[in-house]
């Protein structure tokens, strides 16, 4: 019985011996040759795929943006008001139009965040206008790039090039596109548009990891338009793409991709490793098959008496094939597995966020049906009745990004975008968020009920709560803006720009609120252009030093604070007042110029930029005036007779129509030399005593031509001419025209 169950032993121990052999050289081979043979093409092919699609994705995204400037471009300069005025405006100094061409480019940039700057350059007089600055085109900083397009505008974006918007300040890396105006001819003037490689590059950042893949982009002169962070020793390029519409070139590729690719191509090492390892697993599996022998029976003993619901495949001869079960449900695995994995590969966040600009850009035009069926693919709410946009604001976001770290800022506005959303279900309301810039949260409110009364109670109520729960949990406070309900598809975007539109009154309504459209319509809006003579007459005030511009500055506020202005409108203003300002100070004197441009200027201009409401605003600018009038007060004490030139301007003004008024006069009744006094007065003044005369005596003579019916000798006894000949060449000099065209002229405008 011994030797038998020795032999019977023996027995078992060679059967499964030979059993695990055929499996060892099956599996073994498969996963040593195979195995690193399919990783090795699988990895290349799905890098290749990957960088294609990385490249192309990339590609796209920048040009669509860059073809959605363009196209922006050219209508405005087919379409648009302020546009045409600009470029067939006679006056370099009507302000009026100036300040609505600055508008327009602000809310061009506004529109189109990757717009860097603006500038607009009209070939009449050579006069340029930017989004900060304006100047004639020989002292402007970027008269070189001017002049290469002067006669012929590209038909693309330009290669990168550094811009300045003022000498004081480095230039940006930016592309540029120079349009025409108008679009065929180009005789008018130019528009340029300048967008910063900085932005393009963030735009495509969040497409891929730095540490894995890299991008390249170059523009059609080779130049990078990235700096790049990846290493050039071990990064490999695996797709490349020049764009057609741009000429511009995307590379892209792995990190580590010659790593990557030294170890696929390395199959001859696997081969010896291979075979190495079916040497130490054949003398491996005699050991342990001597040794483990008796608990692999009782196992395989189990396996055969247990009933699986297996395909006939499985089966042999009314025996499981064990080795077979196992390949099934090995393969099964990695098929559930490879479909989770492609699954997951898709993008959802990034496919979400562009479905939401889509809806708010309103670009490309989506349909009903398509909406409902991404929305289904990425569990998004579907389209109701109604959808109310909103855009939820972090105030002083300045203050806030210097108040926490970067890891903070994320927490706090995740904490923020997690409690509009448990705060919507509070309220039973159907919402979708996302960030559409810094500082903005957009939330799209889906209205159910039938009744808009009580819908709109809600989603108020809704956005009531969460500004006050965010005021009294939260170390910041928000502000949000509600535009009016979309009933339709198409009017989703304009439902964003209502609520865009909303947050410029933040500066009047004040921070921590909530504004409707509605409650601005409600309001009515007061008139910029009635406050521009209002800050004329406080500029002259304060040129002259006069007390009472204090108060004129306090009024001027007073009335805007009882309007309903936009943010835009205020800053607008606020250029207006800066530039008038700055006009003045330079006929004052060369010194009042200096402290102008290097100390007064500049703060205003901080002043405005970092004002939150209107009486910040209103406080800060009033101190930089202020000082600035210490200041001027104070070099003009130091000045000698300036008390005598401003009494000489008053009797000038007072006695303007005696004959006898002049240099000669002026030395006889203030006991100095004419010459001196000419001097003085030009220097006190900016102008010559002679133009500063001739200036008063013309506008009464077209005060008494429009406004009275006495003789053209009459008007020039009445302004101090004896002549009528002599007054009538300086009135055709200084008008254009001569006196009698002037009344002709006065009287066809007044009877229509």
């Amino acid at each position: 019985m011994k030797e038998k169950g020795q032999k019977m032993g023996k027995t078992w121990f060679y059967r499964l011996l030979l059993s695990y052999i055929p499996i060892f050289f099956i599996v073994i081979t498969f996963i040593f040759f195979m195995f690193f043979q399919m990783l090795s093409e699988q990895n290349r092919k799905e890098a290749l795929n990957a960088n294609k699609m990385l490249s192309l994705q990339a590609m796209r995204l920048i040009d669509t943006s860059l073809k959605a400037i363009d196209n922006m471009v050219m209508l405005e300069i087919i379409n648009n008001k302020e546009l045409n005025q600009f470029f067939n405006s006679q006056k370099v100094d009507n302000a009026y139009v100036n300040i609505s061409a600055v508008k327009k480019m602000k809310d061009m940039i506004t529109s189109y965040p990757l717009i860097d700057s603006i500038y607009w350059v009209r070939h009449q007089d050579q006069f340029v206008l930017s989004d900060a600055t304006s100047e004639y085109l020989n002292t402007y900083i970027d008269n070189a790039f001017i002049q290469r397009y002067m006669n012929s505008t590209s038909k693309k974006w330009t290669d990168m090039r550094s811009f300045q918007q003022f000498s004081v300040i480095d230039g940006k890396q930016v592309v540029s596109l120079v349009r025409g105006v108008p679009f065929i001819t180009n005789e008018k003037g130019l528009i340029v548009i300048n967008v910063s490689t900085e932005s393009l590059r963030k735009m495509i950042a969040d497409l891929y990891d730095p540490k894995v893949s890299f991008i390249r982009v170059k523009d059609a002169s080779g130049n990078a338009l990235f700096k790049e962070a990846e290493s050039t020793e071990s990064a490999k390029v695996y797709s490349h793409y020049v764009s057609s519409y741009s000429d511009w070139s995307y590379e892209s590729g792995l990190v580590n991709g010659r790593v990557v690719h030294l170890i696929s191509s390395l199959n001859t090492v696997w081969l010896i490793v291979g075979f190495g390892m079916i040497v130490i697993g054949f003398l491996w599996m005699i050991i342990v098959s001597r040794r483990n022998y008796k608990p692999l029976e009782q196992i395989v003993g189990r396996l055969r008496g247990y009933t699986l619901p297996l395909s006939g495949g499985l089966v042999k001869e009314g025996r499981i094939d064990e080795f077979r079960f196992i390949e099934t449900a090995l393969e099964n695995i990695m098929e559930q597995a490879n479909q989770y994995e492609q699954k997951h590969k898709e993008d959802l966040h990034l496919r979400t966020r562009y479905l939401f600009h889509k809806l708010i850009e309103d670009r490309p035009a989506l349909t009903l049906d398509d909406w409902k069926e991404e929305a289904s693919k990425l569990r998004l709410p579907h389209p109701s009745r109604r959808q109310v946009m909103a855009i939820i604001e972090i105030d002083k976001y300045g203050e806030f990004c210097n108040q926490y770290s970067s890891q903070d800022q994320i927490l706090l506005k995740f904490a923020l975008r997690s409690t509009v959303q448990e705060m919507a279900a509070q309220h039973d309301c159907l919402l979708w968020t996302e960030w559409t810039s810094a500082s903005q949260l957009c939330a799209m409110v889906f209205e159910q009920n039938e009744d808009e009364e009580e819908e709109e109670r809600r989603t108020l109520d809704l956005f009531l709560d969460v500004r006050s729960w965010i005021q009294q949990n939260m170390k910041f406070t928000i502000t949000i803006g509600i535009g009016r309900p979309a009933k339709q598809l198409g009017d989703i975007s304009n439902g964003f720009k209502d609520a865009v539109e909303s947050l410029k009154y933040k500066i009047m309504l004040g921070d921590n609120s909530v504004i409707t459209y509605k409650q601005i319509l409600s309001t009515g809006q007061a008139e910029v252009f009635s406050h521009l003579s209002a800050i004329r007459s406080i500029v002259q005030s304060f040129r002259l030093l006069e007390e009472d511009w204090v108060q004129k500055y306090d009024d001027l506020f007073q009335q805007l604070n009882q309007g309903l202005l936009n943010k835009d409108e205020i800053v607008n203003l606020m250029d207006y007042l800066i530039y008038v300002l700055g006009r003045e100070m330079a006929a004052i004197s060369k010194d009042a110029q200096e402290l102008w441009e290097q100390e007064g200027q500049r703060q205003l201009s901080r002043c405005i930029d970092d004002s939150h409401s209107l009486e910040q605003m209103r406080e800060e600018t009033k101190r930089v005036l202020s000082e600035l009038a210490a200041a001027l007060q104070e070099a003009h004490h130091q000045r000698q007779h300036t008390s005598v030139i401003r009494d000489m301007r008053k009797l000038i003004e007072e006695q303007f129509a005696n004959p006898n008024m002049s240099l000669d006069f002026l030395s006889e009744q203030f006991g100095l030399n004419a010459k001196y006094v000419s001097k003085l007065f030009k220097e006190e003044t900016g102008q010559k005593f002679v133009d500063f005369l001739i200036d008063i005596r013309m506008r009464q003579a077209q005060l008494l031509l429009t406004t009275t019916n006495c003789s053209v000798q009459e008007v020039a006894d009445r302004v101090g001419y004896t002549s009528a000949i002599s007054f009538g060449r300086v009135f055709k000099k200084i008008a254009g025209i001569s006196p009698s065209e002037y009344r002709e002229d006065a009287s066809r405008r007044l009877s229509g």
